[in-house]
C-alpha cells in the first residue's frame, strides 16, 4: 500500500520493476550470476562422447535449418519484445496445425535421413575433424 510519504512511481518505472521481478523469478536470478551445478552427464562415462558432441555441434552449425534460424532470430526477438502475446498465439496456432495435419505421415525414412544429413559442406565436416586429429598428434609426440 502506498502512503502519502512514499513517492509515486510512474507507469514505466512500475513496468520496469515488475518485468525485472518476473525475469528474476523465472530464471532464479537474484543479482548474482546463477551457479551452474556440475552434475554428471549420461555421456560423461563414454570416452568418445566429447568427439561426438563436437561433431554434432559442427554439423548443426553448418545445417541449412540452423542458418535459417539464425537469420530469423533478430526478427523474432524484436517481435517477441513488441508483441509477446501475438507470438505465443502464433506459435500455438502453428503447433495446432502441425498436430492436426500430421505431416510426418507423408515423410519417408529416406526423406527424413536426407533432411537430417543435408549440410552445406559435408566434406568440410570430415576435413575439419581430420585436421583436428592430425594437429593433436603433432602436438603430442
Amino acid at each position: 500500500m502506498i502512503t502519502e510519504q512514499e513517492p509515486r512511481l510512474g507507469a514505466q518505472e512500475r513496468l520496469s520493476i515488475s518485468r525485472h521481478a518476473l525475469v528474476s523469478h523465472l530464471t532464479g536470478y537474484d543479482g548474482s550470476p546463477p551457479a551452474t551445478p556440475k552434475r554428471p552427464s549420461v555421456l560423461s562415462g563414454i570416452a568418445w562422447a566429447p568427439v561426438a558432441r563436437g561433431v554434432a555441434r559442427h554439423w548443426w552449425q553448418r545445417h541449412p535449418v540452423h542458418a535459417a534460424g539464425e537469420l530469423a532470430r533478430p526478427l523474432l526477438e524484436r517481435y517477441a519484445r513488441e508483441e509477446p502475446l501475438k507470438l505465443v498465439l502464433a506459435a500455438a496456432a502453428v503447433g495446432a496445425v502441425v498436430v492436426l495435419a500430421r505431416p510426418w505421415r507423408l515423410l519417408t525414412v529416406s526423406a527424413v535421413l536426407a533432411a537430417v544429413f543435408k549440410t552445406s559442406d559435408a566434406a568440410g565436416v570430415v576435413n575439419t575433424l581430420m585436421q583436428r586429429k592430425t594437429a593433436r598428434r603433432k602436438d603430442f609426440p
